[in-house]
């Protein structure tokens, strides 16, 4: 068995989803998790922030704006 997904966002092709509905071979599944409506690069993304969140690959919210005072500092100082 194939399986094709489509993501209908707008209403005005709403007669294309009827027109498929009404075909017997095909089954429609709506779907409200919005998981299932990003590309699969989006997808892989945030599956590698949650392996970097498990694994301690992360940096503070203090220590990220630690790191840009600094530098916005040294970029002033350097003119």
């Amino acid at each position: 068995m194939k399986q094709l997904t489509i993501n209908i966002k707008d209403n005005k092709y709403s007669f294309f989803l009827e027109l498929l509905k009404s075909m017997d071979f095909v089954t429609v599944a709506d779907s409200d998790d919005w998981f299932d409506t990003i590309s699969e690069n989006d997808k892989k993304a945030i599956n590698k922030g949650i392996e970097d969140i498990e694994n301690g690959r992360i940096h503070s919210h203090e220590d990220v704006i630690a790191s840009a005072k600094k530098r916005i500092s040294e970029l002033k100082n350097s003119k």
